[in-house]
């Protein structure tokens, strides 16, 4: 008779193991979905005019992904209106007040689409 195979194994875990890992190519296909599922939603939630065409300052049209890898492996960002000359989507994420004085409550639609987004 043969003898069972022993169950034991040894993880060896070496200091900064974590960026080996997260520098995978299989982990850019992961963090490139998961932006893009946010990204979806972010353009998805934000507010937008009744106009059948879109201007071009409209916040679904100056919401952008990026994956990139740095030292410590692949990230993905969701920039909001790169552009300087339209910054009303974080006027309207974070609110502001109008040329009166009245204060305008912000939609907090960029911090839903993060919230949904969240993994517990």
């Amino acid at each position: 008779m043969t003898e069972p195979k022993s169950a034991r194994t040894r993880l060896v875990l070496h200091r900064n193991w974590q960026r080996e890992a997260l520098a995978l190519p299989d982990v850019k296909e992961l963090v490139a979905k998961r932006t893009g599922e946010l990204l979806h939603r972010a353009i998805t939630d934000a507010p937008r005019r009744g106009h059948k065409a879109l201007p071009w300052n409209a916040i679904k049209k100056n919401i952008e992904a990026y994956v990139r890898l740095d030292h410590d492996g692949w990230f993905g960002n969701v920039v909001i209106e790169d552009d300087p000359q339209v910054r009303h989507a974080m006027l309207q994420e974070r609110g502001f007040t109008s040329p009166r004085g009245r204060r305008i409550k912000g939609r907090r639609y960029l911090k839903g689409a993060l919230l949904k987004m969240r993994v517990e």
